[in-house]
């Protein structure tokens, strides 16, 4: 078999349908096998999607297991030559499962490849990025790489002085459309578990990197990312989640002198980026704007609380 796809689902009943869908659409163009894990929801939607999709397989954890621990439960049950990590709220584009796994095979060298990723719109997004510094983390937080899309030093973390439709080699891909070499899995092993969510695929691409292999974006394979999602639903949890995990990443792979960094630059991000939002508030930004400055604020305080671990 060439492909093992696994989707990893915590209630995303409303829009895993549409890649599942996407999916079968493609069955013909390659031999692969698709593997949802229902990651402790309470939807119901995998029983109806089970039904619909025969062809397809599904596994059940009792529990949330996080991202990554809902990955590697997946992983464990696949058979393939190469694997493939697939968020529920995506839909694959005829030709880029092919075009991907050709890449893998044509190109020993390569250990991870990715699609071109597009919005609900169709419309690139920068998918593919460096490797983080704790600059590069503020920069997102407070928006500055937003705001200057195009400067290296405030948008060099997602690539912003390239264009996104030539990026080839890079330092990591998005894990919501992320392929790797079946043998390099064996050789580096599954995602870290002690990231929940956020940061796994980053860990995982470093990790890629340091044995030997590169890391490249295959322009020709299109995956459309609706990027809505369980996490809109869980906001503030979501936001104290991917504070843990870049504390976690930088503890791991700069040591305590990058957390310490890591907290300088976010305490003061996470600072500014509630007074704006405070502030948006005050000029109709409605709830929106509160749920930024209440997210910005339970984030900031992990950060805190993460001094006294030094």
């Amino acid at each position: 078999m060439d492909l093992s796809v696994i989707i990893v689902s915590h209630n995303s009943g409303d829009v895993l349908p549409r890649c599942l869908r996407s999916l079968e659409q493609v069955r013909h163009e390659l031999e692969f096998e698709v593997i949802v894990v229902d990651n402790g929801s309470s939807d119901g939607s995998s029983n109806r999607l089970e039904t619909e999709h025969p062809g397809f397989r599904f596994l059940r954890s009792e529990t949330n297991l996080g991202f990554a621990g809902g990955c590697n439960f997946g992983l464990a049950q696949a058979s393939a030559r190469h694997y493939m990590l697939l968020n529920p709220d995506t839909e694959v584009m005829p030709g880029a499962l092919p075009k991907l796994v050709w890449a893998l095979d044509e190109h020993p060298p390569w250990g991870i490849v990715g699609p071109r990723m597009v919005d609900g719109n169709g419309k690139p997004y920068a998918a593919a990025r460096r490797f983080p510094r704790p600059f590069d983390v503020f920069c997102e937080c407070t928006r500055l790489a937003y705001h200057f899309p195009r400067s290296r030093l405030f948008a060099g973390y997602f690539y912003g002085e390239r264009e996104l439709t030539v990026l080839d080699e890079v330092d990591q891909i998005e894990g919501s459309a992320l392929m790797i070499r079946g043998s390099v899995r064996d050789q580096i092993g599954d995602l870290d578990p002690q990231f929940f969510i956020f940061f796994e695929e980053v860990d995982w691409c470093r990790r890629v990197k340091a044995a030997g292999y590169e890391i490249h974006v295959v322009q020709s394979a299109e995956i459309r990312h609706y990027r809505a999602t369980t996490m809109s639903r869980h906001y503030l949890m979501s936001r104290e989640h991917n504070a843990r995990s870049a504390l976690k990443y930088f503890r791991k792979h700069h040591g305590t002198r990058g957390v310490r960094q890591l907290r300088r630059w976010m305490i003061a991000g996470l600072w500014l980026r509630e007074a704006g939002a405070r502030l948006m508030t005050l000029f109709g930004g409605g709830e929106v704007a509160r749920l930024r400055a209440d997210g910005a604020r339970a984030e900031r305080a992990v950060y805190r609380k993460e001094k006294l671990k030094d």
